[in-house]
């Protein structure tokens, strides 16, 4: 045996007493190919949906509560299973769970393609939520075990291959509305969801074909050579094997943040003391109590670690990777709705101001991995919150008169910085927990990213809903004016439909924009706030190099 030749061991799994086995072959290509297009159809389907938005509740007649289901109904299931897909895949089977997800997927496009009522398209918009969750979640475990842990070259290499597969999805949900409007203006709203159907046959197929099942085939392996370690052990692939799923933990996540969310969004439609929408909030607020104490119980066997959050630097990431998505993907919708139906702007005129968003979103990247090589990294992550907030209040300078170009200095700036801030989260998060939990760390930052979309539509929703209620509350109308179109009216009006309302009454519907754009100024200004205590936090709470605390 010579110097550089490494010594076996007895819980190889590739080997047994007395012969050697040829390793299984590692498809890396095909598992980077079906993971990067399954990592882009899943997260663009959060933001592609957004230019469709108009076209969709025309066709669709839905009220603005429902086309903010048709966003949240995805987002909050998304999330709300992301940290279960992954514990799933280590039980059942990383392959199997891929695939399961694809099929829920598939066949919600399929549903949403066809359907034709309000509630038909959020329920399907919520189980392609479920099925991307389930993907999305396994992405990268089906892509690591593409690697021979064997290989000492196999950790920088899975690195460089992980780092890829998120920067392709990272790209695909920024540039989502562009995708959008393409695919509306050159065929029907439909196409958004249709597109998925051949992109889900193909990565289904490849991943029949050409990638084997080699978690099960090294657990069996492992288990064969007795490397399977006891409960609550750490074993050879370095998974934690206290960590199990909780179908009580799953239940309690997602009827929490259905409840809450439900009562924020439907609140001013029907009556802030409606008695339903009190109880809404209060057994949502109630039931998350329920499953922090929950899981808080469990210690080391719960399947969401709470305790993460009292470490300092974890809870301000995971906070500046929610308020991200507040202030960017969270009040897009509201914005769309302003240039479509004030400004008219079609489907695919809507992606490209988008794209100011998106593309500085993409460069800043780059220029905040490279930062951190002489900034600590909690100032890169305060600097990208503070351009955020300078951003945000570059959009108070819309009114009635404003166009499409006024959106971009704040859509430039507010893009810029939040690619400084956000490509260190899923780092920062794995950097400042122990080893035995950065899988958890990873799928809680990686969660609170759609729910930060969820709770953005839904809170700025309600506050938007509520200034133009208060202000057509204020208005003067014709005693004659039936009371059914006034109802009208104020439903129009939270739509943004004001060329609707022009045609009828061109004096309501500049008063009613002047309430839609006073409610969009409170918006920036709730979002800024958010971007500062991000700020702020991240300077006091992220310390050292690296964020971990050490110099």
């Amino acid at each position: 045996m010579t110097e550089n030749t490494p010594a076996p061991t007895p819980a190889s799994p590739r080997r047994t007493a007395g012969r050697h086995r040829r390793p299984a072959p590692r498809p890396v290509g095909w598992s980077l190919t079906v993971a990067a297009l399954s990592t882009v159809m899943m997260t663009i389907d959060i933001t592609i949906v957004l230019v469709a938005l108009p076209a969709i509740t025309a066709d669709l007649g839905l009220s603005l509560s429902g086309a903010q289901w048709v966003i949240n109904a995805y987002s909050l299931t998304f999330a709300s299973l992301l940290l279960a897909a992954a514990s799933l895949s280590d039980i059942i089977g990383r392959r199997r769970i891929f695939l399961i997800g694809h099929v829920l997927f598939l066949g919600a496009s399929i549903g949403c393609v066809l359907t034709g009522t309000e509630a038909g398209i959020i329920g399907f918009r919520a189980l392609q939520g479920a099925g991307g969750a389930l993907v999305f979640g396994t992405c990268t475990p089906l892509l690591a075990d593409a690697f021979d842990q064997d290989d000492p070259t196999s950790s920088a290499k899975r690195t460089r291959a992980v780092a890829a597969m998120m920067g392709i999805g990272g790209a695909a949900s920024a540039f989502g509305p562009l995708v959008g409007g393409l695919l509306v203006e050159t065929g029907t709203w439909e196409w958004i969801f249709a597109i998925n159907i051949p992109i889900g046959i193909l990565v289904m197929v490849a991943t029949l074909v050409f990638i084997p099942d080699l978690h099960r085939q090294e657990r069996e392996a492992r288990r064969a050579a007795g490397a399977v370690g006891a409960p609550g052990t750490t074993g050879a692939a370095g998974a934690v094997r206290g960590a199990r799923i909780s179908p009580w933990a799953i239940v309690l996540i997602i009827v929490s943040l259905v409840l809450v969310n439900y009562g924020i969004i439907d609140g001013q439609e029907q009556g802030w003391t409606s008695e339903i929408i009190i109880a809404a909030l209060t057994a949502g607020i109630l039931l998350f109590i329920a499953l922090i104490l929950f899981e808080l119980s469990k210690r080391d066997r719960a399947m969401v670690d709470f305790r993460l959050f009292r470490i300092p630097s974890f809870s301000t990431v995971t906070f500046n990777a929610f308020a991200s998505r507040m202030f960017s993907f969270g009040m897009m919708p509201f914005l769309i709705l302003w240039l479509a139906g004030q400004l008219g702007l079609s489907a695919l005129e809507i992606g490209y101001v988008s794209s100011a968003l998106a593309v500085p979103m993409v460069l800043f990247s780059a220029a905040g991995i490279a930062l951190v090589r002489w900034v600590p990294v909690g100032v890169v992550q305060a600097v990208g919150m503070l351009v955020v907030a300078g951003g945000l209040m570059l959009g108070l300078v819309m009114d009635v008169d404003s166009g499409w170009a006024d959106l971009l200095p704040m859509y430039l700036v507010l893009g810029a910085g939040t690619g400084l801030m956000l490509p260190h989260v899923m780092s920062l998060a794995v950097a400042v927990v122990p080893s035995e939990r950065t899988g958890m760390a990873t799928g809680l930052a990686n969660t609170a990213l759609p729910l930060g979309t969820a709770f953005g539509v839904a809170v700025y929703g309600a506050y938007l809903s509520d200034r133009v209620n208060a202000g057509i509350d204020g208005m003067q109308f014709p005693p004659a004016m039936p009371p059914a179109m006034e109802s009208q009216l104020r439903q129009a009006a939270e739509g943004g439909l004001f060329q609707e309302i022009a045609q009828r009454s061109p004096t309501f519907a500049e008063e009613t924009l002047g309430f839609f754009i006073d409610g969009l100024h409170g918006i920036f200004i709730i979002a800024a706030v958010l971007a500062v205590v991000g700020a702020v936090a991240s300077v006091v709470f992220i310390r050292g190099k690296d964020g971990t605390g050490t110099k």
